[in-house]
C-alpha cells in the first residue's frame, strides 16, 4: 500500500469521524487525473482553522481520496478494515 493511500484513508476516517459527509462527483472542468473530485459536507460546527486546514488536505490529497472512494462498495466499513489491518 503506498503512501498516499494510507493519507487518504486517514484524511477519510478523520472527516468521518467529524460528521462530514464524503462522496464522490464528476469532475466536470476535467482538472482531475481521474475525471472525478472529492465533496465534503456537513452540518458540523469546526473553527475557520480547522476547516482551512482540512480543506487544503482535501485539496492536497484529492486524486488519492478519488481512488480510495471509488474503490469500495461501503466505504465507511472499508476504511475502518484497513484501518484495523494497518495497526
Amino acid at each position: 500500500m503506498n503512501t498516499g493511500a494510507n493519507v487518504a484513508r486517514s484524511l477519510y476516517l478523520e472527516l468521518r469521524a467529524s460528521g462530514l459527509d464524503v462522496r464522490l462527483r464528476e469532475d466536470a472542468w476535467g482538472e482531475g487525473i481521474l475525471d472525478y473530485g472529492v465533496v465534503v459536507d456537513g452540518q458540523v460546527s469546526l473553527s475557520a482553522a480547522n476547516t482551512s486546514s482540512l480543506a487544503r488536505r482535501v485539496r492536497d490529497n484529492e486524486n488519492d481520496l478519488v481512488r480510495l472512494l471509488a474503490s469500495m462498495q461501503d466505504p465507511d466499513l472499508w476504511a475502518i478494515y484497513k484501518e484495523a489491518d494497518c495497526a
